[in-house]
């Protein structure tokens, strides 16, 4: 569960058996960006209109799907005139996952394969 609470202009959040919290501007909490996947200076994955906060929350350590569905109704709640496009921001934590599952395999998989096998399992092009 994701425990929240708002002063002064923040959001405070703190998500069950993790070991963070976070105090994010409200004025910034519906912030939508281009996210890259892969390595810097490479052609990557590029997904459009995501959250900002989402993806800095859950793409480091794996998450369940009631927690991003939670942190979902918190930005909707706090700021409801967003543009997110949470289907892609949901698809962009998936495959930010699984980029950093991969890289970090033990089969030392180049930058090039990585990338054609996201793009293959989660069909974007």
């Amino acid at each position: 569960m994701i425990k929240h609470s708002v002063k002064d202009d923040l959001l405070h959040i703190s998500i069950e058996n993790m070991d963070f919290s976070y105090r994010i501007p409200l004025h910034s909490l519906g912030k939508t960006i281009k996210w890259r996947i892969g390595k810097y200076g490479t052609e990557g994955i590029e997904m459009k209109n995501v959250s900002k906060w989402t993806l800095q929350l859950f793409t480091k350590k794996g998450t369940e799907d009631k927690y991003l569905e939670q942190f979902k109704s918190i930005v909707q709640e706090y700021a409801s005139g967003n543009s997110i496009d949470w289907t892609e921001t949901v698809l962009a934590v998936y495959v930010q996952q699984e980029y950093h599952r991969l890289k970090s395999a033990e089969e030392n998989l180049d930058e090039t394969e990585i990338i054609s096998i996201l793009e293959e399992k989660y069909k974007l092009s």
